[in-house]
């Protein structure tokens, strides 16, 4: 099936895809090459795309995700490739937000550090 993984400012993958492993609010599901028709919200986390080459991983901020045909759409708000965290600058960013910086943010960047010892 194809996939693409897209932000309002960035295509971070688009081709072919065995399998998408997403976040929704309500825990991980996959969605595989024949998938009924499904819009899902997502929430912040890792988003697997399988491929011929291995899977593919992105710590992505909430989005989207809809399956047509054979075809999956991830749109999201953010998303970092796996190998583009870099778990001491996240610690210099968390060490650099003052006390009134939102929660979201704080939790965001601690998930981006979790995602990459997970599938790092």
């Amino acid at each position: 099936m194809h996939c693409q993984l897209r932000s309002a400012d960035r295509s971070y993958f688009d081709g072919d895809a065995s399998m998408v492993v997403a976040n929704s609010p309500r825990g991980e599901f996959a969605v595989m090459e024949g998938h009924a028709p499904l819009l899902a919200v997502l929430d912040r986390g890792a988003v697997r795309i399988h491929t011929e080459s291995g899977p593919q991983v992105f710590a992505c901020r909430r989005g989207t995700l809809r399956t047509t045909g054979d075809c999956v759409h991830v749109l999201v708000e953010a998303a970092y490739p796996l190998d583009e965290i870099d778990p001491e600058a996240i610690d210099a960013q968390l060490a650099a937000l003052d006390e009134n910086a939102p929660a979201e943010e704080r939790e965001y960047l601690a998930s981006l550090r979790v995602i990459k010892e997970r599938h790092g």
